[in-house]
């Protein structure tokens, strides 16, 4: 069956270091099994550039193609290989895959059900050759999704009934997919009872397989979804977001129903985000964490983790809270995730090394342990200077580490929770744990609260703060003022530029830039700086929607027009790509205009080489901190990561789409 790829978010990726074409079908294999599609589209050209045509490479290749969104380049490669070859079981079903997530990604619904309809014809061409369960339970779905529910049935009957037959045979243990197949056929009749015996054979054979089994429970959710009418989530523009989101969250909240059978089926564990006091420091007048107090501190959030059951844990890395969360997290065998506001050299001298030698050995004995690291601003202090402490850094760390946490448990479908170490006290400045609890709190995620003092009451709810995320720090030079702030950078490039003419370019700029400016004449919430070149612009916004919306506006008005019936090149296209960071905002004196620099500016920039036409790529902390402020209208899919220079030195990438709701 045809499970999602979305993958645990920590799994790593394997770099090229073969002599065998077997070994990089393997590998080829595994990366789009895990969800790292960049890794696999890379792995599969490789192999083929080195070794020439082959079946399996080809095979995976356009697998990988199909879910990052170059659904094209996918279907035409797929249709060289039935020519080149038998119209085998694999490709006939990869065929049926690249039309069910085009079917997936359709705005217009009569193109959805044309998709639907070229799915059925090619897993029903797989099914034909053997009737094999692989390729049934797939066109049962498919039959489902396009509304016959009692084709579907039919055809889960024989899935069901060839999956028993197996399972009488087998010898030895089944394959786990087995089970889940029995399972979903069981699911497609109603027979829910049955159904839910094999799935919980199946979880019995997956055990700690998360990704595995997360997808099996969310494709059953589906197939049950398919006959609870609910309606899909309109295309959200800006001037209708707020409804967008309360129609998104009454949709979500009705597929719910009917499940509750399907849950009981399953234990998953959770995910855990932490933020917390430090270690105090020497002469803090009000203390709040002293050393003394972490044998029962520790003992405290050792038995709050212990409720929760983390499988992953999302927190940086400061001496005290944090770095204790982290030991017990690892102890527990569980996936840490460390997000750091600057570079490592400098966080340790900002928050760890005042504590002690001790507290930097464990310091780094968590960060060689880590899943992950990521720096939220690596260029925001030196390793050396005694720079001030900058609030916008532990900020932007901040709402990143919590966007990270909802991502990573909107991707298996488990359980988030917020732990805080807090003294229910304001904090000594922006950026500490009194902000990050106002912050949870607003977005309404479960919250627990440890008091550092366990004879202290657990701390009221606190109001959100006044301010966003959005414009947190100003600046003022002696003439000029400089604000430090988090803007949305949104950068596009137009594939071919090169091939208009110079009598073309006034069809250019009337086909192309007129419209844009005309959308962006309808905005409420207008771009703050744009930048125009020949091939390249780029907009900064100050908020988040306003230029994920924008660039999906851009990517369906402009993603499949015909420029050749414009006068233009038939091959143009446009490519898109968010990213969102710490910046500095001023009017500039010699171009007379708003306009902005730092690091972050040209990290959007940086991605766009591999971004698909037609597609919009965003980095990890544009998801991160869209996750954050809980963008209902939009969905990210996981890529993988992208090797891509200093500043982005393995950079994690998603695919931003509107979302839908079936």
């Amino acid at each position: 069956m045809d499970y999602d790829t979305r993958p645990d978010l920590s799994l790593p990726t394997q770099p090229p270091f073969s002599h065998d074409v077997l070994d990089y079908e393997k590998t080829a294999r595994e990366a789009v099994s895990t969800g790292h599609l960049l890794t696999a589209i890379e792995l599969a050209r490789e192999g083929i550039g080195r070794y020439g045509t082959n079946p399996v490479l080809q095979q995976q290749l356009a697998l990988a193609l199909a879910q990052t969104g170059a659904l094209d380049g996918a279907r035409t490669m797929l249709d060289e290989l039935l020519k080149d070859s038998a119209r085998d079981e694999e490709t006939l079903c990869l065929l049926g895959r690249v039309y069910k997530e085009l079917w997936r990604r359709a705005a217009d619904p009569a193109a959805g059900a044309e998709a639907l309809r070229q799915s059925c014809r090619y897993y029903g061409e797989a099914f034909a050759l053997a009737e094999g369960w692989y390729p049934g339970i797939n066109l049962a779905f498919t039959h489902a999704a396009a509304g016959d529910r009692e084709k579907a049935a039919a055809i889960a009957d024989k899935v069901a009934r060839r999956c028993k037959a197996e399972l009488a045979q087998a010898i030895e243990k089944p394959d786990g997919w087995l089970f889940a197949t029995l399972a979903e056929a069981l699911t497609h009749q109603r027979a829910t009872a049955a159904a839910a015996d094999y799935y919980r054979q199946a979880a019995d054979c997956f055990k700690g397989r998360w990704r595995d089994l997360a997808s099996m429970r969310r494709q059953a959710r589906e197939i049950i979804g398919f006959t609870a009418l609910q309606p899909e989530v309109p295309r959200a523009r800006w001037f209708d977001l707020a409804s967008i989101q309360q129609r998104t969250r009454e949709a979500l909240g009705r597929s719910e129903k009917g499940q509750a059978w399907l849950d009981r089926c399953f234990t998953f564990p959770s995910v855990v985000v932490f933020s917390g006091h430090m270690l105090d420091q020497p002469g803090r007048a009000a203390p709040r964490f002293p050393a003394e107090r972490e044998p029962q501190i520790r003992a405290a959030i050792r038995a709050k983790l212990d409720q929760l059951n983390p499988a992953f844990g999302y927190a940086s890395a400061a001496c005290g809270a944090d770095l204790i969360f982290c030991e017990y997290l690892l102890e527990r065998d569980a996936k840490l995730h460390l997000v750091l506001p600057c570079p490592v050299d400098a966080f340790k001298r900002l928050s760890v090394s005042y504590a002690g030698p001790d507290w930097e050995r464990r310091f780094h004995a968590v960060l060689g342990s880590a899943t992950t690291v990521l720096v939220a601003n690596p260029d925001e202090y030196t390793a050396t200077a005694n720079d001030p402490v900058s609030p916008m850094g532990f900020l932007y760390a901040n709402r990143i580490v919590t966007g990270l946490a909802v991502l990573q448990a909107q991707a298996l479908d488990f359980e988030l929770h917020a732990l805080a170490l807090w003294d229910g006290q304001p904090g000594d400045g922006a950026g500490g744990t009194s902000s990050v609890v106002a912050d949870w709190q607003r977005r309404q995620l479960d919250v627990h609260l440890i008091h550092p003092d366990s004879k202290t009451p657990l701390p009221a709810p606190v109001a959100p703060p006044p301010t966003s995320i959005e414009a947190v720090a100003t600046a003022a030079g002696d003439a000029l003022e400089v604000r430090h702030e988090i803007r949305a950078l949104l950068s596009i490039e137009i594939v071919n530029y090169k091939k208009i003419a110079e009598r073309q370019v006034p069809v250019f700029i009337r086909e192309f830039k007129a419209p844009v400016a005309q959308l962006i004449a309808e905005m409420p919430f207008p771009p703050v700086t744009t930048e125009s070149w020949s091939k390249s612009h780029a907009f900064t916004f100050a908020r988040l929607q306003d230029a994920a919306l924008f660039a999906l506006e851009l990517r369906d008005r402009f993603g499949r027009t015909p420029w050749a019936a414009l006068g233009l090149p038939a091959d143009l296209g446009i490519r898109l790509v968010l990213h969102a960071g710490p910046v500095f905002s001023f009017f500039d004196p010699v171009l007379q205009r708003s306009t902005c620099l730092g690091s972050h500016v040209v990290r959007s920039a940086r991605i766009e080489p591999i971004t698909p036409p037609g597609q919009v790529f965003a980095s990890q902390e544009f998801a991160a901190l869209c996750s954050a402020d809980d963008l209902a209208a939009v969905s990210f899919e996981f890529l993988g990561r992208l090797r891509i220079g200093r500043l982005f030195d393995e950079a994690p990438l998603y695919r931003l789409d509107r979302r839908k709701v079936l």
